[in-house]
């Protein structure tokens, strides 16, 4: 990423890249990405015929460290879809299977990755 701040579609399958080798096992396949074009949600993961992660083209005052988070909360969406059995998302998108990855993050890694409510 550059020191002005400019992130791009290479910055950020780098970054999964490095996040999934280092927290995931190297489990999850490379998503393709996208910017999306509001202040929120800070981040998207979507699944249908491909999977895609957005992140928000709004990014003025984002730390190295919340893109990180925002980036690693989107491929816990990842991880739960493609590495939990049978998990696939209806209604509840901050289900238990989430909560429990990033629980189980923050133990091994000291991540505190933010999250929505349960249900």
């Amino acid at each position: 990423m550059e020191s002005r701040g400019t992130l791009t579609k290479s910055d950020l399958r780098r970054m999964h890249s490095e996040y999934n080798r280092m927290y995931f096992g190297g489990k999850l396949s490379m998503p393709e990405f996208g910017f999306i074009c509001a202040k929120r949600p800070f981040g998207r993961y979507t699944r249908g015929r491909t999977t895609i992660i957005s992140i928000s083209a709004y990014r003025k005052g984002w730390s190295e460290g919340f893109l990180k988070d925002v980036l690693i909360h989107e491929m816990i969406h990842q991880y739960v879809y493609e590495c939990m059995w049978g998990c696939r998302y209806s209604l509840i998108q901050h289900g238990l299977q989430f909560h429990y990855v990033r629980w189980l993050l923050k133990r091994r890694y000291g991540l505190r990755i933010s999250g929505g409510p349960i249900f």
